[in-house]
């Protein structure tokens, strides 16, 4: 199970603290809203500063196991690995994806122990949200429970899921071979020479949230909000074969590709061939993706010479933004079909 030392959490949105560290007038606040309590089993409605109060003074020592949720706001929510996996969020919070974004945190730590269990959790009948979110998390369905929900003051009869060791180890591992590349997961450690490549307006300038400078810390949390966790919405390290990093491929949660090249090494090809491997990966991997989209500046026709070599067709253009440009500038929109190449 987790350890103290997984107290505070940070994810490239969010901080996950102590419960102790809370105001019990942010927890009511939160949890206090009926449409959120509702959907939970163990919080009573109405909910009051006596029962945050009395929550956070039982939990007080399961720092690592539960977590208030906090944004740049103020707290949003709570999480919890202490018996399965539960969480809350405020209802002005919802919509974010914030709940899938703690649960990687909390789930990665759960699994790092090596004794640690298979993971539990479940959702009441018709809490769709919920579901989608533990469907994300890469859970499974493995049957029906009855459930005493104090807000509702009557047992439930709720689904229950499941997260195995292998689903989760699964889930983190990615690796793509070409002839000369190899595409593998991004790591805190590459920040610097991810840094060396982005931070420059040749490159920065094509993309839509580099700048330049490319600050160390914006780097990482660039990382860190795309990590690979077996559904779409991660980016790869592009490496030469000794291991040498050279770029970084991405695919969207709305289905949209990116990459980035070292400038030092374009026109050699590498580009084309990491990126022929990474789609086809794609629709290998995610039989639901019919179409991959992409686009680039219309001041950066080399980008579509690749998309077209790859059998991307042009469907139109529009208006494109980078934080490494002052305006908005035209750009050329593309769709790569499944089955097309």
């Amino acid at each position: 199970m987790a350890a103290a030392e997984h107290a505070y959490l940070t994810t490239s949105r969010l901080r996950l603290i102590p419960v102790a560290d809370a105001d019990p007038a942010d927890v009511v606040a939160g949890i206090g809203h009926y449409d959120v309590a509702r959907w939970l089993g163990r919080v009573p409605y109405p909910y009051a500063e006596d029962d945050a109060r009395a929550f956070i003074e039982a939990n007080a020592d399961h720092a690592g196991r539960v977590w208030f949720i906090r944004d740049g706001e103020g707290l949003v929510g709570g999480i919890s690995i202490d018996r399965e996996l539960g969480y809350w969020l405020a209802r002005t919070a919802w919509g974010l994806g914030y709940a899938t974004e703690a649960g990687d945190a909390v789930i990665d730590v759960h699994f790092a122990d090596p004794a640690a269990p298979d993971l539990v959790s479940g959702h009441y009948p018709g809490n769709d949200r919920s579901a989608r979110v533990l469907q994300k998390l890469g859970f499974a369905y493995t049957g029906r429970r009855r459930v005493q929900s104090q807000a509702l003051a009557q047992t439930v009869e709720g689904h229950e899921l499941i997260l195995t060791r292998a689903a989760w180890a699964a889930r983190r591992v990615i690796e793509i071979e070409t002839e000369r590349l190899r595409l593998r997961p991004l790591k805190e450690a590459d920040w610097r020479r991810l840094q060396q490549i982005g931070g420059v307006p040749e490159v920065a300038r094509m993309m839509l949230r580099l700048t330049v400078p490319w600050p160390e810390e914006e780097v990482k949390r660039w990382i860190a909000s795309a990590r690979f966790r077996g559904r779409p919405g991660y980016r790869l390290a592009i490496t030469l074969a000794d291991g040498a990093l050279i770029g970084a491929a991405g695919f969207g949660p709305d289905r949209s590709l990116s990459y980035m090249i070292d400038r030092r090494y374009w026109g050699r090809g590498y580009a084309t061939e990491a990126i022929r491997a990474f789609t086809a990966d794609v629709f290998a991997r995610f039989e639901e993706v019919a179409a991959i989209e992409a686009d680039h500046f219309a001041d950066n026709p080399a980008s579509g010479r690749v998309l077209e070599k790859l059998g991307f067709q042009r469907i139109g253009t529009g208006l494109g933004a980078s934080k490494a440009r002052v305006e908005r500038a035209p750009n050329v929109l593309y769709r790569l079909h499944r089955g097309s190449v």
